[in-house]
């Protein structure tokens, strides 16, 4: 299980050198919540990061997910997917998927292809084809749901366990604190944590992610 720091532009270099002091394997450059998003300032983020010896995952997340919009994504995927090692683009923006899939994997890096649902857990078979349609693209389907019960937590790792195949499954809010953590022996392969604010309900803060990998996981990780 990898453990991935979002983060924002802000007081970048200090929380990058934090974020890898802590533990953390990755950063999620969170692209759509930069105060400055030309391609040469995020492409020295990027470097900023690798230098200190991090993986870096690019997201431009959308308004419709969470996201700002940002006017010039489809340059920052095509200039910048190539240096990082992981490219997160939404299920939802399909004309875009095997550009971006095309751009990161053009580096040697990998797609994650992702769904949100801040409001509730879907049925199992919308789950499931969720999963399935994102690993068709060639990508790493990431399925982000709010848990309103720890019944939703249960059926988000039990649907994404039967698909053997990798994958990142995330429970958000309270009842899903768990997933953060309990995803792993259910095939998900990186999970997200916070470093001071949260960018996502139900994040838990890096040093207890970290602490609970070496307690449960250590020597399978």
């Amino acid at each position: 299980m990898l453990i991935a720091v979002p983060l924002t532009d802000e007081s970048f270099s200090s929380r990058v050198k934090e974020a890898k002091e802590r533990g953390a394997d990755l950063v999620e450059l969170r692209v759509d919540q930069f105060s400055n998003t030309e391609v040469s300032y995020v492409e020295d983020r990027v470097r900023e990061a690798k230098e200190a010896g991090l993986g870096v995952i690019l997201t431009v997340r959308i308004p419709e997910e969470g996201g700002r919009e940002v006017k010039n994504r489809r340059e920052i995927f095509e200039k910048v997917a190539p240096l990082c090692d992981y490219a997160d683009v939404e299920l939802s923006a399909r004309s875009e998927i095997i550009f971006v899939r095309n751009a990161v994997v053009s580096g040697g890096g990998k797609l994650i292809v992702s769904f949100h649902n801040f409001e509730f857990t879907p049925p199992n078979w919308v789950i499931r084809e969720v999963l399935r349609e994102g690993h068709r693209y060639g990508g790493i389907p990431k399925v982000a749901v709010k848990a309103n019960s720890y019944e939703d937590t249960a059926r988000l790792l039990c649907v994404g366990n039967q698909e053997k195949y990798d994958k990142i499954l995330i429970a958000m809010g309270d009842f899903g604190k768990v997933s953060r953590v309990a995803g792993f022996p259910f095939g998900s392969v990186i999970s997200y944590a916070s470093l001071g604010k949260a960018l996502a309900p139900g994040q838990l803060p890096l040093e207890d992610v970290v602490k609970l990998r070496e307690l449960l996981y250590k020597g399978e990780v």
